[in-house]
């Protein structure tokens, strides 16, 4: 069924109809030093998507840590009218008479219009700095980019469902990212109509960089009222832990002066809590880049050791990290919630984990050593069975979930398949 859930934009989609290279067919404007420009800029946006697809060698889902070519997926995903049956799973949408009418070159000039655009929602703060209570232990779910609404994402809500039958989670929070650009619709389509609202007595979700790439109006406009949630940053406490969901997208992979000064009072009243912070983006990444404007924000806590664990996702990967050797924090990346990601050749090429040796649904955790930027870790490696193709399902990283119990001091950590299954469990504390 094609539905703005299932569709897929890859270059192929930007393609023009033949007819429109014509010489008959091409509008005096075309010609102009401005058309020429916006005739290269969309050249432009479809190469860098190439790019992004020629890494990954198929017809899935793909993004790009780039606003504008996000921006023109979501565009393009709203008004295609075609659409045909990826064997990987999915529509992918083709240029049609739903786009600018047919018309391809006010089809790029409106694309290009779109893209320019920047308006943002203004963030929303919060009207205090007393945490919400929370009662007793926790039973916390979490999926980080997961707003898809294709492969293991949907699966790992029915799975929420599951694990909340008996009883409710009491929180479920989304670390952020709604694709392709976050838009009103994507967010109606890929997360308000996938999220397991029922399945946890409160919801969170944190802002994303790609929520941030249409001006974040889907995540504040649509997300926060949808989940009663009444800022992108907040803090939760019970009488051991202080949970503090920090929005690192506003001002991109970094917090402004008045939430890192919120934050200093939330922490300074926090007692002998531990700290557990979430966020979209990472404090620091052994296979990726790292965080180096969030570490100068929160020098104050990292250099006191006074944050216990940090959860983030941005990255498409399930890393595990030790203790970091000078903050002492526990970080953990699940970013595998829904976009497919070529599994990383260093993780693959790493030994098996001594601590994890046993193989799990064709899935293992890699050990990788520490680098002057970051600790050591163990890294998911194996097959994602939510793929179509068997191709796919060997080429990328499998698609999961985590679980966090808060019990005392304490805190139990799980990480799952999308089926479900287990693989791995931990004891902090």
């Amino acid at each position: 069924m094609d539905s703005l859930r299932t569709r897929i934009v890859t270059p192929r989609s930007f393609q023009p109809p033949a007819a429109a290279g014509s010489e008959a067919e091409t509008p005096a404007d075309a010609k102009t030093p401005e058309g020429q420009l916006r005739l290269a800029r969309y050249a432009q946006i479809v190469q860098r998507l190439q790019q992004e697809a020629d890494a990954l060698g198929s017809d899935v889902m793909v993004t790009a840590q780039d606003r504008e070519v996000s921006l023109a997926q979501s565009k393009m995903a709203e008004e295609a009218a075609v659409a045909q049956q990826l064997p990987s799973g999915g529509q992918e949408v083709q240029f049609g008479t739903g786009v600018g009418g047919g018309d391809w070159f006010r089809w790029v000039w409106s694309l290009t219009d779109w893209v320019d655009r920047n308006q943002a929602h203004p963030i929303v703060r919060p009207t205090s700095n007393v945490p919400d209570k929370l009662a007793g232990d926790l039973r916390v779910a979490l999926a980080a980019d997961w707003g898809t609404g294709l492969y293991g994402a949907p699966k790992i809500a029915n799975q929420m469902r599951e694990l909340a039958k008996n009883k409710k989670f009491d929180i479920a929070m989304h670390l952020g990212d709604v694709y392709y650009s976050g838009t009103e619709k994507e967010t109606d389509a890929r997360f308000i109509q996938v999220w397991p609202t029922e399945a946890a007595t409160v919801n969170r979700a944190l802002n994303g960089n790609h929520e941030m790439y249409s001006g974040g109006f889907g995540y504040f406009k649509l997300i926060l009222p949808k989940l009663g949630q009444t800022s992108s940053y907040f803090a939760m406490q019970n009488e051991n832990w202080l949970l503090v969901g920090l929005d690192t997208a506003y001002v991109d992979h970094d917090m402004d002066n008045t939430q890192v000064a919120w934050l200093s009072m939330v922490v300074n009243q926090a007692g002998s809590r531990n700290l557990a912070f979430f966020s979209h983006q990472q404090l620091f990444s052994r296979l990726d880049s790292q965080g180096p404007k969030l570490q100068k924000a929160l020098k104050q806590w990292l250099d006191d050791k006074r944050i216990t664990v940090w959860y983030w996702g941005h990255e498409h990967q399930c890393v595990i990290y030790d203790a970091h050797p000078q903050w002492g924090l526990f970080g953990r990346c699940l970013g595998n919630g829904g976009i497919p990601e070529v599994r990383n050749k260093d993780v693959v090429a790493a030994p098996v984990d001594p601590g994890h040796p046993q193989v799990i649904k064709d899935c293992s955790w890699k050990r990788l050593g520490a680098t002057a930027d970051s600790p050591g870790c163990i890294a998911l490696d194996g097959r994602n069975n939510d793929m179509e193709d068997e191709s796919d399902k060997k080429k990328f990283v499998p698609h999961g979930f985590m679980t966090v119990e808060f019990k005392g001091k304490q805190l139990i950590e799980k990480v799952l398949l999308s089926d479900g299954t287990e693989l791995y469990t931990n004891t902090i504390g």
